[in-house]
């Protein structure tokens, strides 16, 4: 009894481990998993990660957005933009600046993210191959949507718990992922313009809210 007992606990287990094999098989492969991720870094003109700046100096933020999937994925988009950053006040959604409100950035299809196929229905076509990764790089000189120098923690008598403080969030405007004719990813990608407070959460598209002072 004790041997037939031990065998038929190790095809117990091994039925367990072979289930457990198939489930990850199976969510690694699912059709429904998320296909990218979008991911946004500070840096400063040495493009060193940080989170503090003087007055004036550039700020550069480094977007990624990263095919995830063994399969070759193709984005694509109505417009010639493809991508947008938002800064904004820190704990707020009021928006200081907006990439594609400046025309000397990259929002704009460019050569760092591949070159673009247009297909018969004036779709522009961003492709991926399997776990390919796309990066482009933004320089931000510190004005704001007026062309003005934002406020920055000088220590005056104005300064206050936010001031000088924001936070920056980007991504990809995809209008779909599957092809031209089909219902646009407004909810998963980043908006044309200033975004909303309902736009500034993460998705496939959209990086999440990354901290950074000047002063």
């Amino acid at each position: 009894m004790h041997m037939r007992g031990l065998i038929r606990l190790l095809f117990a287990i091994l039925a367990v481990m072979l289930l457990l094999g198939a489930s990850n098989c199976t969510k690694n492969s699912d059709a429904d998993a998320p296909q990218f991720v979008t991911t946004l870094t500070v840096e400063n003109s040495s493009s060193q990660p940080t989170t503090a700046f003087a007055q004036g100096e550039p700020v550069q933020f480094l977007l990624t957005i990263r095919n995830r999937s063994a399969q070759a994925q193709s984005l694509f988009f109505n417009s010639d933009e493809v991508l947008n950053l938002a800064v904004v006040d820190t704990g707020t959604a009021t928006v200081v600046w907006t990439c594609d409100n400046d025309t000397t950035t990259a929002c704009l299809i460019g050569t760092s993210l591949g070159t673009p196929a247009t297909g018969g229905a004036g779709f522009n076509e961003l492709d991926f191959a399997p776990f390919e990764t796309k990066t482009v790089t933004i320089t931000w000189n510190q004005t704001n949507d007026a062309g003005n120098q934002v406020t920055i923690n000088d220590g005056g008598t104005a300064v206050t718990d936010t001031t000088g403080k924001y936070e920056v969030f980007g991504g990809f405007t995809v209008y779909n992922t599957t092809g031209p004719g089909d219902a646009a990813d407004n909810g998963s990608s980043m908006a044309e313009g200033p975004p909303t407070s309902s736009q500034m959460f993460p998705s496939v598209y959209r990086s999440t809210l990354s901290a950074f002072t000047i002063q």
